[in-house]
């Protein structure tokens, strides 16, 4: 595939998406688009079969290879974190995230402290994991419910500790929500591996899925209230939700096109993990040698980062005015401030806000060169 312009903006969403993801949602779509589960006829079974093995191939890529009921299929990674926090979190309860967040873990928190029915409270990462951890430690208190944390920034890319803090969860009995919006198809995701109770995640970022789908992981049978109520295609005389998973919290019909194409996306992933793995590696090292020799560009992602997300700024340019600039050259990236209000409040940024370049599979070496080449000459 070949495209007149350089898209450097696959924390928001990949493109392009594998042929292989493009021509599954096509069938779908062509094929037979039956509501799936709803009806005792052949095609609706054909789809209901397609979104059942999508669930097992998802199970076995987040480490629940024998759970694959544990598997909910969202809307968005933004639609998992509101059911996790809305469907666990009771009057009285305190919640800890920390400074990284991402608005979709910030913002329904927020929404219930403004109501008086939490406590929030935001723990500072550092650039030491035992500092962080400590610092999460420090704010549990006999109230505290649940951590809930991104696995790495949106804005610049960092990792936390998650390991560790799972394992502080797991002391203290506290329930460990983890957003892996930008890491599940870069990292290794393994809920068990991570300690975490539940996972969020899109699946158009690094799964390569279409936009308008999401998953929600959980490493074992939660309770959990339901965020939306309706049918679920089983149990019509009940009156009341179903308690089990996944139907307690798949409510309406399934958007069958797009779970088709989160699973290519996922199978896309693990077929071609160890190069994706290796070229967004490569990629990321060459966009970051090639701006730190730059005096006039500000670099504040690490150099060693673990995800193939660069954030920067040019003098002090607005980083709208930068992208608009890049944008006008064709090449794509991200400016402002990322939905991410705590980590620009940390970075002393809300003025300014960040540029940020995201590399993916799909980009090649000319490209990043291309793209230093005219960061430079902006900086004059």
């Amino acid at each position: 595939m070949t495209y007149k312009y350089v898209y450097l903006d696959n924390a928001a969403s990949t493109f392009p998406k594998p042929l292989s993801v493009i021509n599954r949602m096509n069938n779908a779509m062509r094929y037979n688009t039956a509501n799936p589960g709803r009806s005792g006829h052949r095609l609706s079974n054909q789809n209901a079969e397609i979104i059942y093995k999508a669930r097992k191939t998802a199970a076995d890529f987040f480490g629940i290879t024998d759970s694959p009921e544990n598997i909910v299929f969202t809307h968005s990674a933004t639609h998992s974190i509101n059911i996790a926090i809305n469907g666990l979190i009771e009057n009285g309860d305190s919640v800890i995230i920390s400074d990284l967040e991402h608005n979709s873990v910030l913002r329904p928190l927020a929404e219930r402290e403004k109501d008086g029915m939490i406590t929030l409270k935001i723990a500072e990462t550092s650039t030491y994991d035992d500092e962080t951890v400590e610092n999460f430690r420090k704010l549990i208190d006999a109230k505290t419910k649940m951590i809930f944390v991104t696995h790495a920034s949106n804005v610049k890319g960092n990792t936390l500790p998650i390991e560790k803090i799972g394992k502080l969860c797991k002391d203290h009995g506290i329930l460990f929500c983890v957003d892996s919006s930008q890491t599940a198809g870069h990292l290794k995701c393994d809920i068990n591996s991570l300690g975490a109770d539940i996972l969020c995640t899109s699946g158009h970022k690094g799964l390569f899925g279409p936009q308008g789908t999401g998953l929600l992981v959980f490493s074992e049978k939660i309770p959990i209230k339901p965020l939306i109520f309706g049918g679920t295609g089983g149990s019509s005389l009940m009156k009341t939700q179903p308690f089990e998973l996944p139907e307690s919290l798949e409510s309406g019909t399934q958007n069958t096109a797009g779970i088709a194409g989160l699973d290519e996306g996922i199978k896309f992933v693990r077929t071609h993990e160890k190069e994706i793995h290796a070229k967004e590696k490569k990629l990321y090292g060459l966009a970051f040698q090639g701006l730190s020799e730059c005096k006039g560009i500000t670099i504040y992602s690490d150099r060693y980062n673990r995800t193939p997300t660069l954030a920067f700024n040019i003098g002090d340019m607005p980083s709208e005015k930068v992208t608009e600039i890049l944008d006008s050259k064709g090449i794509c990236v991200r400016g402002g401030f990322h939905c991410a209000a705590l980590f620009h409040e940390k970075m002393k940024t809300t003025q300014q806000g960040m540029v940020r370049a995201s590399f993916s599979w799909f980009n090649t070496e000319e490209q990043i060169k291309l793209f230093v080449k005219i960061c430079r000459l902006i900086s004059r």
